[in-house]
């Protein structure tokens, strides 16, 4: 669900604990009234009403405001809040009113603006350097963000949102060994904060400290339900440590409902590769191509041809492989593919075109360099003798 609807509705939850200052209850009885009921659309017309006596009515003005707030009401709300930003008793409370409304609104421009107002306002408070920092993360103004968040925990180092905040623009510049360090003193002030042990978890992923990552999510899995993301993040990190079962298991869950599965298909299908369950691994490979829509669909085409040869499939390992050269150029599928076709084929000549290929491809690696030369002169010299016999 999107951040910002959640935002909303911790907005719209905390309106109810406000008392309206100043309350004059002798004047529009019946407003007051239907505000203790809540009725808050109808407070609104009574308030509306009486304001048509007395349009200078601040008091009068900032009960219509709240009514409009809480029904929902964000233009009017807004269009009287502005009326009592420059009337001294009420400023604050419209400066405050207006940020969280631009806020929920999705204004970032205006609820920077008026947060600013209140942070100028209260430089002693870090709540509000803290949500600058939020907002200008929101509108990648990163430096900014940056800035905020550090005269933020200035004020108060125990504050573990700023903390998540600031961390995040770590990782975003690959600062990990900086955000590990933040990481840790938010833990220490809160250890079972799980937003910040999920945010933990990703640096020691980014950092291919797998051991810690798989500790991490697992025990945070008895805690909480883990997303396809973390999921995901779990199985690759068992995979890492030869934990495939449990890798299997995550990656697995980290599938269901899942827009964008290719990844989570193509570790399965790693997994199941390593189990030498071949079948199950081709299965999966198959799955991620036809999921496939990065760069690196080669790889499953390769995968599959290597099930194929561990079969004994060497005619369609060579299929595959050629498939996999439409996606991606790698010099050594000649070589694999060469060696398929030498099992495969009792005349050579697709074995020597792939061989001969392989070593024009200037590929460097000098064992498969070695036996691609071996193997073209033993072939040469089985037909020598053939045409000897002949």
């Amino acid at each position: 669900m999107n951040r910002y609807f959640f935002a909303c509705i911790i907005f719209l939850l905390s309106l109810q604990t406000v008392k309206i200052v100043g309350q004059d209850t002798s004047r529009c009885p019946s407003g007051y009234r239907l505000m203790q009921v809540q009725d808050y659309l109808a407070a609104a017309e009574a308030f509306s009403g009486y304001l048509h006596v007395d349009t200078t009515d601040y008091y009068m003005i900032n009960s219509l405001s709240f009514c409009y707030l809480q029904a929902g009401d964000y233009a009017n709300a807004k269009y009287y809040y502005h009326r009592l930003e420059n009337a001294d008793t009420f400023r604050t409370e419209a400066l405050m009113r207006l940020a969280s409304i631009y806020e929920a609104s999705q204004d970032l421009p205006k609820a920077i603006k008026y947060n600013l107002a209140l942070q100028k306002q209260f430089p002693g408070n870090p709540a509000y350097l803290r949500k600058l920092g939020t907002l200008y993360l929101q509108g990648r103004e990163n430096s900014q963000a940056i800035q905020s968040y550090k005269a933020a925990l200035s004020l108060n180092p125990r504050d573990v949102i700023a903390i998540q905040g600031l961390t995040e623009i770590m990782i975003s510049t690959d600062s990990l060994d900086q955000a590990d360090s933040l990481l840790a003193k938010g833990i220490e002030v809160d250890s079972m904060h799980l937003g910040l042990n999920l945010i933990r978890s990703r640096v020691h992923y980014r950092k291919r400290e797998y051991r810690q990552t798989a500790d991490l999510l697992y025990s945070l899995s008895f805690r909480t339900e883990l997303n396809n993301y973390y999921n995901k993040m779990l199985g690759y990190a068992f995979m890492q440590i030869d934990s495939l079962d449990k890798a299997i298991f995550h990656l697995q869950k980290s599938l269901l409902h899942e827009s964008d599965p290719e990844y989570a298909l193509f570790y399965l299908a790693l997994a199941y590769e390593r189990k030498k369950e071949l079948e199950r691994s081709d299965w999966y490979y198959a799955e991620a191509a036809k999921a496939g829509i990065s760069q690196n669909i080669g790889q499953y085409f390769r995968g599959r041809a290597r099930i194929s040869m561990q079969l004994n499939k060497n005619r369609d390992a060579i299929d595959y492989y050629t498939k996999s050269l439409h996606y991606e150029e790698d010099p050594s599928v000649y070589f694999y593919m060469a060696n398929a076709a030498d099992l495969h084929y009792t005349d050579k000549t697709k074995a020597l075109e792939y061989y001969r290929k392989y070593l024009n491809s200037g590929h460097k690696d000098q064992e498969l360099v070695r036996i691609a030369k071996s193997r073209i002169a033993a072939i040469r010299e089985l037909r020598f003798m053939k045409t000897k016999q002949d």
